[in-house]
């Protein structure tokens, strides 16, 4: 079975304090398990990596598994020792969720006992999986490759898997600019989390980011586009001036003109760092001929 990608299209920090989120599966970009016999030298050398990370993974079950009594440990380590590798064509470290979608396959395929739709207590147990790669997770990127669909989260925590995005996907074009560089969630999340505990930095992601994110996030729900032209414009902006670690180098002047425009604005893809940049506009043409001017390497979600 194939887990697609995720693009987390508003949320990035803030979800891990509780903001509002909102974020959409990907399938241009999947993985999945393959099983084989034994590891021999007629795999490839993606395949073999793959199965030593898997038996690192293993490993830290191992070592913590009062927290994973959910997961049918013995067959995942039977199965890896035959030699299963997770195949995935999600670029790492480019805030699609290369992680998540190996932690849904593995909640998916490992689980001792469903919880149907608790989706509360499986965030929380794919959050347990998806630290190992980050630190800290909120298991709501998981969520949305194990479950294939949209997902929001409301401002009582509260998970939900029915909205309609159609209005806003047709007044707006997505596009993901790559980078070419690579960031680093885990390092990234920690530095995050130990800024928080500044009270200047905190007072302004308490007071003015995360109440920033939930207007974004209910602007798109009830279709209200005039008030997310507004949002989204100083969403970027306080991504530009108070996230600065996280936004590369060579895009700081592409957010700046963005802002400057109104053509199109700019935000971080999951953590940053490298990977993905995500932008947003209504006027697609002036967008691509600004990504083609600058020779900025784009694809349209």
């Amino acid at each position: 079975m194939n887990y697609p990608a995720k693009i987390l299209l508003f949320g990035e920090y803030g979800i891990i304090l509780n903001s509002m989120a909102l974020a959409i599966p990907y399938s241009r970009f999947s993985g999945k398990f393959r099983s084989s016999n034994t590891i021999t030298v007629n795999h490839s050398k993606t395949e073999s990596e793959s199965n030593i990370e898997l038996k690192k993974l293993l490993g830290f079950f191992k070592n913590n598994a009062g927290k994973f009594l959910f997961l049918n440990l013995k067959l995942f380590e039977d199965e890896v020792n035959q030699g299963s590798h997770f195949h995935s064509s999600v670029p790492v470290r480019s805030g699609l969720g290369s992680s998540a979608t190996l932690t849904a396959a593995i909640y998916d395929r490992y689980l001792v006992k469903t919880h149907r739709e608790d989706y509360q207590l499986i965030k929380a147990e794919l959050g347990a999986i998806e630290s190992y790669f980050h630190g800290k997770s909120s298991g709501f990127d998981p969520l949305v490759s194990l479950l294939k669909k949209p997902i929001m989260m409301d401002r009582n925590s509260s998970i939900i898997t029915k909205t309609d995005l159609a209005p806003f996907f047709n007044n707006y074009t997505l596009f993901l600019i790559d980078t070419h560089s690579k960031g680093n969630t885990s390092e990234l999340v920690n530095n995050f989390m130990k800024n928080y505990n500044l009270p200047d930095f905190k007072i302004c992601i308490d007071n003015e980011y995360i109440p920033l994110v939930n207007e974004v996030v209910e602007a798109v729900v009830k279709s209200d586009f005039v008030s997310f032209n507004k949002f989204i414009a100083r969403y970027s902006e306080f991504q530009l001036s108070h996230f600065e670690a996280m936004i590369p180098q060579s895009m700081k002047v592409h957010f700046e003109y963005g802002i400057r425009s109104g053509e199109f604005h700019l935000k971080l893809c999951g953590s940053g760092g490298g990977g993905y940049i995500l932008c947003l506009t209504r006027n697609r043409s002036k967008a691509e001929s600004y990504f083609n001017l600058n020779h900025l390497d784009w694809m349209v979600v």
